[in-house]
């Protein structure tokens, strides 16, 4: 699967703790969002990004992202957020990707964020609290309440896409 990484999962030791069965075979390019702005969320030290003309969100577009890293991945992002699918931009290129997107417009604040500013200010605190966090994914089996059934059945169809997909350019080629 392609995901659009724009916030704390930019950063290596944060993607290793949420990602660490496929960290290693993570294939990762410089890609942007255009007509968003990341910006720093209501009830937290981590951005979201919403629509803006003309703004622009540099961040990564990774891919080998199996359907586990996708429930993962919804674990450490919370309810508050949904799977969204927009095209980014790699290069010169543009591709279909994912990306975890607020659910209300009422998380996000005014103020920017930055990955840097993040990183010195607040991972050394970060971490350890990612770590517990992601150490509670599926303490009760892969459908525990770690994700709502909405969300199950949204992640669900974003795998079989996926899957379909590949199997469709497989027949092509």
């Amino acid at each position: 699967m392609r995901f659009f990484f724009y916030g704390t999962l930019l950063d290596p030791d944060v993607r290793w703790l949420v990602l660490p069965h496929c960290f290693e075979r993570l294939a990762l390019r410089p890609a942007a969002l255009t007509g968003w702005r990341r910006v720093q969320a209501r009830h937290g030290c981590f951005p979201v990004v919403r629509r803006q003309p003309g703004g622009r969100v540099a961040g990564l577009l990774v891919e080998g992202i199996d359907r586990a890293g996708l429930h993962r991945m919804a674990h450490f992002e919370g309810d508050g957020y949904t799977v969204g699918r927009i095209a980014v931009a790699a290069g010169d290129r543009s591709f279909e990707s994912h990306l975890f997107l607020p659910e209300r417009p009422a998380l996000c604040l005014a103020a920017g964020w930055s990955l840097e500013a993040w990183q010195r200010r607040h991972k050394r605190r970060f971490l350890p609290r990612v770590r517990r966090w992601m150490g509670e994914f599926g303490a009760a089996g892969p459908w525990s309440a770690d994700l709502s059934w909405h969300a199950r059945r949204r992640l669900a169809a974003i795998a079989r896409e996926t899957k379909s997909a590949r199997a469709a350019l497989r027949l092509a080629a």
